[in-house]
């Protein structure tokens, strides 16, 4: 399986780690299952875990799929005008448990800059070996796939934000003193 070192925008990982989000959106993507190491950009600035992800879905090619959910089909079509046409699956998210801050990274390899989107691991070795000594703890969720989640497929952020379900999670989570480490 193909390794990744993904950025990941903040204020879009919390409907991931509730395992709210089921699917990742890109306009380019690694056309096969991949494992993620998943790297929190802005305030954060650390690798946080592993997200495991499926072979991304092109919205474009599989509209026609959504034509009996009408819903779905309005979030799809919304995608694909905004160019973001790969659909990822999010199959599972293992969180470090302590996670790596950039500095951290710098400390081992100078001048380290984490990328905009991604890039393969394969090709930064000393990176790949750091993030694999990380000591993984424990699987936040895992997501089956078998078949569409139609309610969640194309569902921007601040959609699932005003889901009953993320209003929940998120006040159980805050109280929760074991993620303080990851914002």
């Amino acid at each position: 399986m193909k390794e990744i070192f993904l950025s990941f925008r903040p204020e879009y990982f919390k409907p991931l780690l509730y395992g709210i989000k089921k699917y990742e959106y890109r306009k380019r993507f690694c056309n096969e299952e991949v494992k993620a190491y998943l790297y929190l950009s802005g305030k954060s600035r650390r690798v946080v875990g592993i997200m495991e992800l499926g072979k991304p879905i092109r919205l474009d090619l599989t509209r026609s799929k959504y034509l009996n959910y009408s819903e779905t089909l309005k979030r799809v079509d919304k995608y694909i005008l905004k160019r973001d046409i790969y659909a990822i699956p999010i199959k599972s998210l293992i969180l470090f448990d302590n996670p790596i801050s950039l500095n951290e990274i710098r400390q081992q390899i100078p001048g380290f800059m984490p990328p905009q989107m991604y890039f393969v691991l394969d090709n930064h070795p000393k990176l790949k070996i750091l993030l694999e000594r990380q000591l993984l703890n424990r699987k936040v969720f895992i997501h089956q796939h078998d078949e569409i989640y139609y309610e969640n497929l194309a569902m921007s952020v601040s959609e699932l934000k005003e889901t009953k379900q993320f209003k929940i999670l998120d006040s159980l989570y805050r109280q929760n003193k074991e993620f303080d480490n990851i914002f």
